[in-house]
């Protein structure tokens, strides 16, 4: 992957996020990036590549660490800085604890989304303050503020002169702040192996049996891939996986006293979310798989696709 001119990048990056969070918001779906509690459960059809929303299995595959993260952030202070918020419902979520959120985004559309999410929240008790801009985050005038929790979901490994964002960042930390990072780190090879085997075995939503041995077919003997992973134009200018990656787990273990680090996710996620089959089949077969891949990355097996560090100043 080659990597545009910077301004080509981040314009590029926007036009991506744009269509992105336009492709989830079909028909007045509403996805769990946007708004967890009013999240649209959604189970495309065999034909479609759309992307599923159903918060019972984001529950069983990730939500007692969602939980843990956010109840770790409300207890640690009222002000709150969300880089590269997205459609907002971090924020949003927080906010409802009665936190007072700033997010940011380069995305118009994504920004769009959060505030509409924001005005039309159901949920008021106890609703601190709630701000969302458009602005590229390297942008942020982080003079004489001072956050206590500083968090990215997904986030900063999309920003340009990272390090020098990061000590911005961590210099406006009050005297106990705190960052949160969660960060899709990629596949290792025994990671992808089981991932491709689970799906290869298990009935996957829009591929019949037949299709999967074609496909295997052409993998072994003319080398044919049929998936690979997207990089925005941000991520692929930051070095998502090399760079970025390692800067970010040397700052929040080196720079700053990390409290929790969490590996997850080696395949259940990817395997969950194009099963086939109605619910009494997914859900059951859903938590197995995350049983077994915590599991194997307990004893070493698996590293995780995801992690995710919560650090002290």
């Amino acid at each position: 992957m080659e990597k545009s001119n910077l301004t080509e990048s981040l314009t590029n990056e926007a036009i991506f996020f744009n269509e992105l969070i336009n492709s989830k918001f079909k028909d007045g779906r509403i996805p769990l990036q946007a708004d967890y509690r009013r999240a649209t459960k959604y189970i495309p059809g065999n034909q479609s590549d759309e992307e599923p929303i159903d918060p019972k299995l984001f529950k069983i595959l990730e939500g007692k660490i969602h939980d843990l993260m956010l109840n770790t952030i409300i207890t640690n202070g009222k002000n709150v800085l969300d880089i590269c918020c997205g459609p907002g419902g971090i924020s949003l979520e927080l906010a409802r604890n009665g936190l007072n959120v700033e997010g940011f985004d380069i995305s118009p559309d994504a920004i769009f989304v959060a505030n509409k999410m924001k005005n039309e929240n159901p949920y008021t008790d106890n609703f601190g303050s709630l701000k969302f801009e458009c602005k590229d985050v390297n942008l942020i005038d982080f003079e004489n503020k001072k956050y206590d929790t500083i968090i990215g979901i997904s986030a900063f490994h999309h920003i340009y002169n990272l390090e020098s964002f990061l000590i911005k960042c961590r210099a406006s930390l009050t005297e106990n702040g705190m960052m949160v990072t969660f960060d899709d780190i990629g596949f290792t090879k025994t990671d992808f192996f089981i991932k491709n085997l689970l799906m290869f075995l298990l009935p996957k939503r829009g591929l019949s049996y037949k299709q999967k041995l074609l496909r295997l077919y052409n993998y072994i003997f003319h080398k044919k891939k049929f998936s690979n992973e997207i990089f925005s134009p941000m991520e692929v200018w930051a070095s998502k996986h090399d760079e970025a990656s390692d800067l970010i787990l040397d700052f929040w273990t080196k720079e700053l006293t990390a409290k929790y680090i969490f590996y997850y996710g080696a395949f259940s996620g990817f395997v969950s979310g194009t099963l086939a089959g109605p619910d009494w089949f997914r859900y059951p077969i859903s938590r197995i798989l995350t049983i077994m891949d915590r599991f194997l990355i307990k004893i070493g097996v698996c590293r995780g696709f995801f992690r995710v560090i919560i650090s002290k100043k």
